[in-house]
C-alpha cells in the first residue's frame, strides 16, 4: 500500500512539471527564455550638438547581456519636447557582443534624463537559430512575442564568394585622409546589380564600400573607396554584413550575408 502511495505520489509530480514546462507565458508578461530589455546595456551613452549645426546628437552603444542572439534593436524614443526618433541597429551581436555606434536626434538641453524610451523590438535567434521578434511596451510593462518563419534564410545562386575584391589597398592620400581602394570582380554567372559591404573600425564606427552600377558576369567594377578611415592596418577592420543583388532571368533577388552568422538572408 505503501508502495502504491509512493507511486501515485511521484506520477503527480511528474504532472506538474510536465504541466509547468508546457505552460505558455501570459500575455504581456516576460518570457524567460527569450532576452529581456534588462539584457540590453547603452555604453557611453552621451548627447552632444553637432559641428556644424545646433542640432543635439544622442551617441550611444549596446550590449547583449543575454545568452541568444540579437539580430538588431529598434527603440523609439520621446524627448522632452515632445519630438518623437527611432535608436536602431541592425548589428547582429551574440552574446556579451557590443554593436557600432548609433545615433539619433537629443533633446536640447543635453540632459540624459530628456530622453525616454518608450518601446523596444528586439529580433532574437535561439539555440535552434529560429528567429522572434519581441516587443516591449515600457509604460505599460508589457511584452509581445512573435515567432518567424525561416523564408528568409536561403542558399542564393550567387555568394560571397563570387564576389572578389581586386587590389584593395589602405592608402593615406597627400592631405593625410586614409581611404579604403578596390575593384570588385564577379565571378559569377549572373549580373550584380549593387553591392554593399558594411564595416565598422575598434572603436566601434561603421562604415560602407559601395557599389551603385551594375557589374555584369565576369567583369570587373570601377575603382570603388570609402574616405577618412582611422589606420592603415588590416587588423583595425571587421566586415559584419553584405549586401548584393543580382537578376535570376527576369526576378530580382536581394540577398544580406551576415558576416557573424555566416547566413544567407532575403533582404
Amino acid at each position: 500500500m505503501k508502495q502504491k502511495r509512493i507511486r501515485v505520489v511521484l506520477l503527480f509530480i511528474m504532472m506538474v512539471v510536465l504541466t509547468a514546462c508546457g505552460m505558455e507565458v501570459s500575455e504581456g508578461e516576460v518570457n524567460p527564455d527569450y532576452v529581456q530589455i534588462s539584457d540590453i546595456e547603452f555604453i557611453d551613452a552621451s548627447i552632444e550638438k553637432s559641428e556644424d549645426s545646433d542640432i543635439a546628437i544622442y551617441q550611444t552603444k549596446i550590449k547583449n547581456n543575454s545568452n541568444q542572439i540579437i539580430k538588431g534593436v529598434s527603440i523609439e524614443v520621446l524627448l522632452d519636447d515632445g519630438r518623437h526618433t527611432n535608436l536602431v541597429t541592425h548589428d547582429t551581436l551574440r552574446p556579451d557582443d557590443i554593436s557600432s555606434w548609433i545615433y539619433c536626434v537629443g533633446p536640447s538641453s543635453l540632459d540624459l534624463e530628456d530622453i525616454q524610451m518608450t518601446r523596444f523590438t528586439v529580433q532574437v535567434l535561439d539555440e535552434n537559430q529560429q528567429e522572434m521578434v519581441i516587443t516591449y511596451d515600457v509604460s505599460r510593462d508589457f511584452y509581445a512575442y512573435e515567432l518567424q518563419n525561416d523564408e528568409n534564410k536561403f542558399e542564393p545562386l550567387v555568394t560571397v564568394g563570387d564576389i572578389k575584391f581586386v587590389y584593395p589597398i589602405l592608402v593615406e592620400s597627400e592631405d593625410e585622409v586614409i581611404n579604403f581602394q578596390t575593384y570588385l570582380k564577379n565571378e559569377s554567372d549572373y549580373d550584380l546589380q549593387s553591392i554593399t559591404y558594411v564595416f565598422e573600425d575598434e572603436n566601434g564606427q561603421s562604415y560602407t564600400l559601395f557599389n551603385p552600377l551594375t557589374i555584369d558576369s565576369h567583369d570587373r567594377s570601377s575603382l570603388l573607396t570609402t574616405s577618412f578611415l582611422p589606420s592603415t592596418d588590416w587588423s583595425f577592420y571587421e566586415f559584419k554584413r553584405i549586401d548584393y543583388t543580382y537578376m535570376d532571368e527576369n526576378e530580382l533577388v536581394k540577398v544580406t550575408y551576415d558576416v557573424r552568422l555566416k547566413q544567407y538572408f532575403r533582404a
